[in-house]
C-alpha cells in the first residue's frame, strides 16, 4: 500500500494499518512530491452514512463514515450539565457557575445549546483562553532568560493584543500578517506595531560568547517559530545541514531567513544590556491616527511670537545706532556671556566638520571623533549643547544618563561626584548628577536628522537641577548640594571614559559657571532676540508700552509647550532601513565562514519562487516580512489552512487530526481523517479565516457533543480513540486550575489587559533567583486574583502550582501540552501555601453564604467545585471527614478548612469530561 493510498483511505471500509506501518511508508516517501501535506487541497463531498439521523452537520459524516467502516458506533450525547461545563471551559477556560448549569440543564429549548455557544464566544474571557493557545506557540514570556533574565519592555502589550485579536475575531490572515509585518502594512498604527512584538519573544543572552552566532540564534528562533506555527515545517533542522528527511536543502533555510535579515540585530551594549533601540519603540498611543492640528497650532504660535519679538528688537537696534534692520540679530546681539567658561564652536577641520546649528559642527562617526576638554565647573553651572542625532541613542529601562550615547559627560565608574548629559533610546535627552545620583529625562520622540538644543542647570545651594530642550523646561529634580569634583576632564561626543559615542553631529558647546535665567536659555536655544541684551536695548530705546509688550511675548514663549501625545514603550520590529544586509548560506551554521549569497525565496518543495519584495510606503523597511506574510497566507499555500484547522481541532478535542501539530513532514504523524482535514481547510478559507465561525461549526457537531464514556468494542478496536468514537476526558491546564480555584472561592478578578501581576511566591522559590530581592514585584490582593494569563511570566521564576501542572515551557514553542502525573502535584494540591490560601477563601465564602451550617456549606462547596448538584455520597463523605478532623482535636473552622481543601482535590473538580 502506497502513501497516497494510505492517506486517502479513511472511508474505504478497509482497516488502516497500524500507525507504525504508516510512518514507515511515509519515510519511504521522504523527498517525494507525493507527500500528503503538500498536495493541492481538495474538498470532497461529505460521505454517505447509514445512521444519517445522528449527524448534526457535515463534520459528523466524515467521522461516522470511518466508525461505520470499522463496525463501531459513536458514544451517545453527553448530558446537559457535562456539555455546558465542557463548552465553557473550552471557550473561556473558566467553570460555569452552578446556577447557570442548572438553568441550562432545565432548558429543553432545542436552540439553547447554540445560544450557549454564542454567549461564550461573545464573552471577553474567550480571548483570554484562546489567546493562551497562541502564546504557547510563540514562546510567550516577558523576560529574556539566562542569568539576568531582564524584562522585555512593554511585552505585556503584545499579550493584550493577542487577546483583543481573538475577541474581535480578527481574520487569521490579518492576525498572522500583523505579527510578521505590522510595521510594514500600509495602514499601520499603534496596534499593528504592538503585534510585531511577536518577533522578539525569544530568549536572548546578554553575555553571548559569540555575538554573531547569538544574532543568528535569534533569527533562527523567529524563522523556526514562524514556520512551525503557520505551516508545521521544522525549518530549524536545516540551519546547519540539509534536512535529514524532508526535501529542504540548507540554501532554502537561508533564503527564508533572509526575510528577517532587515531587522536590527540584537546586540549587547554597556552594562550587559541588550540595546533597546533595536527592538523597543516609544510610540504615541494615537500613532497612525494622529491629529497634527495641535502641533501645527503650536508651531504657528511659536513662530508668531518669535517674529514679533524680532520685530521689536530690530526697532531697538535701529534706534540705537541706525543698524540695518535686516541684519542677522545673532550677529548684532550678544548671547549670554557672563560666566561663560567654555565655548566650543568647531570652526575647524573640514574633514570632521559640517554645517551646524550656528556655523560649523563636529560630526561624530566613532569614539575617535569625540574630544575631551578641561572640567571648568563643580558647583553652579549651565551646560548647553546643540546636537543633531542621526540614530536613536543607547540605554535601557529608566533613563540614566551614563547608559546613553554621550553628549557631554564626566561619568567615572564607581565615583558618584560627577554629572553628564546624553542621547538616550526612544528619542530622549537624559541628564543627571551624582551625590546622590539624580536623573532627568525629556519626553520621548525627538526627531532624528534635525538640530536640537539642550541645557542642563545646577544650583548647588538648593541641589536643584533642570533640563531644557528646544526652549522648554522638560524636567527638574532636587539632588545633593556637594561639590561635583570628579573627573578633571569632560568628554564631548561620547561617554567618559571611552564609550558610547553620540551618533550624529554636535555644535555650540557652552558651559557657564552660573545658572542662566529662562530667558537666557531661550536665547541660546532659539534666537538671541529673547536674550537679556535684547531686553536692555528695548528698554533703553523704545517706549514703555513696547517694553511691556516685549516682556509679555517672552513670558508667553516660556509658557508655550509643545503638545505632547501620551506615549508607551512597545516591543516592536525595527529595521535597518530599506536595504537589508546580505544573507549567505552558512555551512554548519557558522557565521564566520559564509558561503554563497542567497536571495529571499520560499522552499523548493513549496514552489521555490523568489517573492516580489519592495520597500514599504513608509520608506523605513525592506518590505521582506510583508512579502513573506503574503506568501504564507496565500490560499495557494497548501500548508497554512491545513495547519490552522488541525490546531483548532486539537484545542477542541485534545489532539489534532494530525497528532503532531508542529510537524506535517516525514518526521510527523499522518492525519487520521485527511479528507476531513481538507474539508475544514477549505471551509476556513471560504469563511474568510474567521475562527469564531469554525468554533460554531465544530462545537455544534454531534462529534463534539459525544459523551466521554467508551463502549467495550471501541476500547478494544480503537484504544487511542483515533477514530473519535467518544470525547476524550482531560485534566484542567495549569492556567485553568488556578483560575478555577479563584472562581470557586469567589475572589477571581476578570479584568482584562494591562501590566502583569505578581501573586506572592514562597521565599524558597525567590531564593533561586540571582537577585531574590529584585526578582518579583508586588500586587494588591485584588490584582493578584486576576486570571493566570496576566501573571508576570518570568522565564527563570515560575509559580510552583503552574510549573507542577505542566505550564508551557517558554524557552521554545509548545505545540502540545502534555499531562504528567507526578507526586509533586499531589503535594502541591494538599500542602502548598497557595492551595491552603485558596481553601481558606472558599471556607470564608461558604461560611458567609450558608451562615455557618456545616451540611449546607458542604453542599454548596461541592456544587461550586464540580458545577453540578452535590451527590449524597460525597456529602456523607465530607461530613464524615469533618467529624473525624474534629475528633482529632481541630476546631470546627480548621476542620471545615481542610474539608474545603479536600473538595479542591476531587477528580470532578480537576477533570473535564
Amino acid at each position: 500500500m502506497g502513501a497516497r493510498e494510505v492517506f486517502s483511505s479513511d472511508y474505504t471500509g478497509v482497516m488502516l494499518p497500524p500507525i507504525e506501518v504508516i510512518t514507515l511508508i511515509a519515510l519511504s516517501f521522504s523527498g517525494s512530491s507525493d507527500w500528503w501535506a503538500d498536495q493541492p487541497i481538495s474538498r470532497d463531498e461529505p460521505p454517505a452514512v447509514k445512521a444519517d439521523s445522528w449527524c448534526r452537520n457535515d463534520i459528523d459524516h466524515f467521522i461516522l463514515a470511518r466508525l461505520e467502516a470499522e463496525g463501531l458506533t459513536p458514544s451517545p450525547e453527553a448530558d446537559r450539565r457535562t456539555l455546558i461545563r465542557r463548552a465553557t471551559y473550552n471557550l473561556t477556560g473558566l467553570p460555569p457557575n452552578p446556577e447557570a448549569v442548572e438553568a441550562f440543564a432545565a432548558n429543553d429549548d432545542p436552540d439553547a445549546y447554540e445560544r450557549l455557544i454564542e454567549s461564550l464566544l461573545d464573552s471577553p474571557q474567550y480571548g483570554v483562553k484562546w489567546g493562551r493557545h497562541w502564546l504557547d506557540r510563540v514562546r510567550w514570556a516577558e523576560t529574556d532568560g539566562y542569568e539576568r533574565d531582564r524584562i522585555k519592555p512593554g511585552a505585556w502589550r503584545y499579550r493584550d493584543w493577542v487577546v483583543d485579536a481573538f475577541n474581535d475575531d480578527m481574520p487569521y490572515d490579518r492576525f498572522i500578517t500583523l505579527q510578521l509585518a505590522g510595521d510594514e502594512v500600509p495602514d499601520r498604527d499603534f496596534s499593528t506595531m504592538v503585534a510585531t512584538g511577536y518577533l522578539h519573544l525569544g530568549i536572548r543572552d546578554d553575555e553571548p560568547t559569540d555575538p554573531e552566532t547569538a544574532i543568528y540564534d535569534d533569527l533562527d528562533g523567529m524563522l523556526d517559530t514562524t514556520c512551525r506555527a503557520t505551516m508545521a515545517i521544522s525549518m530549524g533542522c536545516v540551519r546547519c545541514h540539509d534536512h535529514k528527511r524532508d526535501p529542504i536543502p540548507q540554501a532554502d533555510y537561508y533564503r527564508m531567513l533572509s526575510f528577517f535579515r532587515g531587522l536590527k540585530p540584537y546586540r549587547v551594549g554597556y552594562g550587559n544590556a541588550v540595546i533597546p533601540s533595536h527592538y523597543v519603540r516609544q510610540l504615541p498611543l494615537d500613532f497612525g491616527h494622529e491629529d497634527h492640528s495641535a502641533v501645527e497650532d503650536w508651531v504657528t504660535e511659536r513662530e508668531r511670537l518669535r517674529r514679533e519679538t524680532e520685530s521689536i528688537t530690530r526697532q531697538a537696534v535701529s534706534r540705537k545706532n541706525g543698524q540695518d534692520a535686516t541684519a542677522d540679530l545673532d550677529d548684532v546681539l550678544e548671547l549670554p556671556s557672563h560666566g561663560l567658561v567654555t565655548h566650543l564652536d568647531f570652526e575647524g577641520d573640514p574633514e570632521i566638520c559640517e554645517v551646524g546649528h550656528r556655523g560649523h559642527a563636529l560630526l561624530i562617526r566613532t569614539v575617535e571623533d569625540s574630544m575631551t576638554i578641561p572640567r571648568p565647573v563643580q558647583d553652579d553651572f549651565t551646560l548647553t549643547i546643540a546636537f543633531r542625532p542621526d540614530e536613536d541613542g543607547r540605554g535601557d529601562g529608566p533613563p540614566r544618563w551614563f547608559l546613553g550615547s554621550g553628549l557631554v559627560d564626566g561619568e567615572v565608574p564607581g565615583i558618584v561626584d560627577d554629572f553628564g548629559m546624553s542621547w538616550y533610546s526612544n528619542g530622549r535627552v537624559t541628564a543627571g548628577v551624582g551625590k546622590p545620583e539624580t536623573f532627568m529625562a525629556s519626553p520621548p520622540g525627538l526627531s532624528l536628522g534635525e538640530w536640537h538644543v539642550a541645557s542642563m542647570t545646577r544650583d548647588r545651594d538648593t541641589g536643584r537641577i533642570q533640563l531644557w530642550v528646544d526652549g522648554e523646561l522638560v524636567d527638574e529634580k532636587t539632588g545633593g548640594t556637594q561639590s561635583l569634583t570628579t573627573p578633571d576632564v569632560l568628554a564631548v561626543g561620547r561617554m567618559h571614559p571611552g564609550g558610547n559615542p553620540f551618533p550624529g553631529a554636535i555644535d555650540e558647546v557652552r558651559i557657564h559657571d552660573r545658572v542662566l535665567s529662562p530667558r537666557e536659555i531661550l536665547a541660546l536655544h532659539e534666537t538671541s532676540g529673547y536674550g537679556e541684551h535684547a531686553r536692555r536695548l528695548v528698554e533703553q530705546h523704545l517706549d514703555e508700552p513696547t517694553v511691556d509688550r516685549f516682556d509679555e511675548i517672552c513670558d508667553q514663549r516660556l509658557q508655550l509647550s509643545r503638545p505632547a501625545s501620551e506615549t508607551a514603550e512597545v516591543l516592536a520590529a525595527i529595521e535597518v532601513g530599506i536595504e537589508a544586509p546580505a544573507t549567505h548560506r552558512l555551512p554548519r551554521g557558522n557565521p564566520h565562514a559564509p558561503a554563497e549569497l542567497v536571495q529571499p525565496g520560499v522552499p523548493e518543495f513549496l514552489g521555490g519562487e523568489s517573492l516580489s519584495v519592495n520597500p514599504t510606503i513608509h520608506n523605513d523597511s525592506t518590505g521582506r516580512r510583508l512579502a513573506l506574510a503574503g506568501w504564507i497566507m496565500d490560499p495557494a499555500n497548501v500548508r497554512t489552512s491545513r495547519v490552522l484547522v488541525n490546531r483548532l481541532w486539537q484545542h477542541h478535542f485534545g489532539r489534532g487530526i494530525v497528532r503532531t501539530p508542529d510537524e506535517f513532514g516525514v518526521l510527523g504523524l499522518p492525519p487520521t481523517h485527511p479528507r476531513l482535514l481538507d474539508w475544514l481547510a477549505v471551509e476556513v478559507m471560504e469563511r474568510d479565516w474567521h475562527l469564531k465561525d469554525m468554533h460554531r461549526l465544530i462545537m455544534n457537531s454531534a462529534t463534539y457533543r459525544m459523551a466521554s464514556t467508551p463502549s467495550t468494542e471501541a476500547l478494544q478496536a480503537d484504544p487511542m480513540n483515533d477514530l473519535f468514537s467518544r470525547f476524550d476526558m482531560r485534566r484542567l491546564t495549569a492556567e485553568e486550575l488556578r483560575d478555577s480555584l479563584l472562581s470557586v472561592n469567589g475572589t477571581i478578578n476578570r479584568t482584562l489587559g494591562g501590566p502583569s501581576i505578581y501573586p506572592s511566591l514562597p521565599d524558597e522559590v525567590l531564593a533561586t533567583a540571582s537577585r531574590p530581592d529584585q526578582a518579583w514585584g508586588r500586587s494588591s490582593k485584588e490584582e493578584a486574583a486576576r486570571r493566570t494569563l496576566y501573571v508576570h511570566l518570568k522565564r527563570s521564576l515560575k509559580m510552583p502550582l503552574l510549573e507542577s501542572f505542566d505550564m508551557a515551557d517558554s524557552d521554545s514553542a509548545c505545540p502540545v501540552r502534555f499531562n504528567t502525573t507526578v507526586p509533586t502535584q499531589a503535594l502541591t494540591m494538599l500542602n502548598s501555601d497557595e492551595l491552603n490560601q485558596q481553601a481558606a477563601r472558599l471556607f470564608e465564602r461558604l461560611q458567609k453564604e450558608m451562615n455557618g451550617d456545616p451540611e449546607a456549606m458542604i453542599r454548596r462547596g461541592l456544587a461550586l467545585a464540580t458545577q453540578r448538584p452535590a451527590h449524597e455520597e460525597d456529602v456523607s463523605t465530607c461530613l464524615e471527614m469533618l467529624s473525624d478532623l474534629e475528633s482529632e482535636g481541630l476546631s470546627r473552622e480548621e476542620a471545615m478548612h481542610y474539608t474545603c481543601l479536600g473538595m479542591l482535590n476531587l477528580n470532578a473538580f480537576m477533570y473535564i469530561d
